[in-house]
């Protein structure tokens, strides 16, 4: 039975602000993070989705989980996620009471949160406590290394966008190396780090020269992912 449970935002000041947001943020498009999740996501497994937006990630596991639960700050957002989850609150990871138990789900995702929030190490030890025991946790945020960011940087700016790398609400800026510290810090284990490289056109414009290089740029990307990377992809293992 699908439910919709309302919370009362720890933060009320945060929480309009996402919902002035929410168009933004409605759809999902990380297709790395849903490969990642259909992998790590055993079949008829329970998963947790923390800032499950409109719930485009939890659509897409539902025909592979046996239950799905989300946790989104913005109200309009989560009611439309409840229409897909089993359980879907409104609220936000740091209010001190949610209902999600102990131990209890095969994967938990933080898909571009951690980088919204004033103690992300806190948060994911606290996401970490609802995976079972040898469960996944996988996690994606921005990569401020990115060489578009360093260039920007370089040039003395620091913009404000509405989303992105330079998103006005974005707290922390992580690297790579600091994604994997993020990942061991929190006690996971065997974790493993991917990134998301950008297709050559996005940078150059469209064009047959730009689709004629583009698995030369992949392969580059592969090698300097820290470099290269838009977004960084961390996965990591809940110990016994």
């Amino acid at each position: 039975m699908r439910r919709y449970a309302r919370g009362v935002p720890t933060d009320p000041a945060l929480a309009e602000l996402y919902e002035a947001r929410a168009q933004t943020y409605a759809a999902f498009g990380n297709g790395a993070i849903a490969e990642h999740a259909l992998r790590l996501l055993p079949e008829g497994g329970s998963v947790l989705d923390l800032g499950c937006a409109s719930g485009g990630l939890l659509a897409l596991l539902r025909p592979r989980a046996g239950l799905l639960a989300g946790l989104e700050l913005s109200q309009t957002a989560a009611r439309a996620a409840a229409q897909v989850g089993d359980l879907v609150v409104h609220g936000a990871l740091e209010d001190s009471v949610l209902p999600f138990e102990a131990d209890a789900f095969d994967l938990v995702v933080l898909a571009d949160v951690l980088e919204h929030l004033a103690d992300p190490l806190a948060a994911l030890r606290r996401a970490c406590g609802w995976c079972r025991p040898g469960g996944a946790v996988l996690l994606s945020v921005p990569n401020v290394a990115h060489w578009v960011a360093r260039l920007t940087l370089a040039r003395g700016r620091w913009p404000a966008h509405d989303s992105g790398t330079f998103d006005a609400s974005h707290l922390r800026w992580f690297t790579r190396d600091a994604v994997a510290a993020l990942l061991t810090d929190a006690g996971l284990r065997g974790a493993e780090l991917d990134a998301i490289v950008p297709a050559l056109r996005n940078h150059v414009g469209a064009g047959r020269v730009a689709d004629v290089l583009e698995p030369a740029w992949q392969a580059l990307g592969r090698r300097a992912p820290g470099l290269l990377g838009y977004q960084i992809i961390g996965i990591g293992r809940r110990g016994a």
